[in-house]
């Protein structure tokens, strides 16, 4: 791959000569409140804050991806995020709620992130940038980085058009495709080969992080999901901050996926009674059917959750297991076929036995 060593402070420059070069026309790049980190949009490259103490803040908020679902615009945007994020956005790509031609896809390394909330009020301990030690650190002091990112293999940055790294106290920025080489050579950088695999370190990222899926409370039977579902209010939170949830009109907004009223009504007269809230355990397993092949493991659906149910424990862990399956990386390459386009009906008789 072609890149750079940067300082930390030149990123902003970097991040400015985008606009300035009019490689992008708007900017979505993490934002400081106070303690907390959020994303904002920015046109005017005057209006980009130095990125230094936010870029790699291990702080998870709404993933960007739901930010720009759905923009199906001319404009080009460049998109600043974790791994996860981007991935999504590129599963968005697949599922044609965003234009390819329309993003660039900037990902940055992630070391794992606090929830906003744990982040702001830690914020003296924990800081702007962390590594495993101080993970592990912050941990004998019960603050602990998310369930979903403690699963994380993908924490490195690989994939998207543009990679930010953490490298030996700098960091290391690389085109990983063509549109990325054309991003980078247009802000003035002189690029050269750089060699960014980072394989030891991702192999102890996965390690690790299958280490600790192991560790999770199995849900095993129907039984035992709805046991764990049983405090489900069934607001819907998880799917309106999934990023790859995208349908137009949900079923469950629908009469028969919502009764209501007259409706509730007429089901509890053809089965002599009906649980309230009505549906509770099909909404589950119809949305994790929706999202198994495309989920990115973000975690959002638990960090939304009202009645705090681990959902990490569920989404993540039940795609992960139907993503084995098809052998398939939700966010790996927007050129890779979604599994369910290229289903074949024998394909998994072997796999299945």
């Amino acid at each position: 791959m072609k890149g750079t060593e940067l300082k930390y402070d030149d990123l902003e420059g970097f991040l400015k000569g985008l606009i300035e070069n009019k490689v992008i026309d708007a900017l979505i790049m993490p934002h400081r409140v106070g303690n907390k980190v959020s994303y904002m949009l920015v046109r005017e490259k005057n209006k980009i804050e130095p990125p230094a103490s936010v870029i790699f803040a291990p702080s998870f908020g709404v993933n960007a991806a739901n930010v720009i679902k759905g923009w199906m615009i001319d404009n080009k945007v460049g998109i600043v995020a974790k791994p996860c994020e981007i991935r999504a956005v590129i599963e968005l790509i697949k599922l044609k709620q965003l234009n390819e031609e329309s993003v660039l896809l900037i990902t940055v390394d992630c070391s794992g992130a606090f929830k906003n909330e744990d982040y702001a009020e830690h914020y003296a301990e924990i800081g702007n940038l962390v590594d495993s030690a101080k993970i592990k650190e912050l941990e004998g002091k019960g603050i602990s980085i998310r369930e979903a990112c403690a699963i994380c293999e993908n924490r490195l940055a690989d994939i998207g058009d543009i990679i930010i790294a953490r490298v030996n106290g700098k960091v290391g920025v690389a085109g990983l495709t063509e549109m990325g080489v054309e991003a980078l050579s247009a802000v003035g950088l002189l690029l050269e080969a750089k060699d960014l695999e980072r394989k030891e370190e991702k192999e102890r990222i996965v390690a690790e992080a299958r280490k600790r899926l192991e560790e999770l409370p199995k849900i095993d039977s129907v039984e035992a999901l709805e046991e764990f579902l049983q405090d489900c209010i069934l607001c819907k939170n998880c799917r309106d901050v999934c990023p790859v949830c995208y349908c137009k009109e949900c079923f469950f907004d629908q009469p028969l996926g919502n009764p209501a009223g007259g409706d509730l009504l007429n089901l509890a007269e053809l089965r002599g009674a009906i649980e309230v809230p009505a549906n509770q355990l099909l909404y589950h397993l119809t949305r994790v059917y929706h999202v198994c092949t495309t989920c990115v493991a973000c975690g959002a659906c638990e960090d939304a959750c009202p009645k705090s149910i681990p959902l990490t424990r569920f989404y993540p862990v039940l795609a992960q297991k139907v993503q084995e399956i098809f052998e398939y990386v939700p966010g790996r390459d927007v050129k890779e076929p979604l599994p369910f386009i290229t289903y074949k009906e024998e394909e998994l008789e072997e796999r299945l036995r």
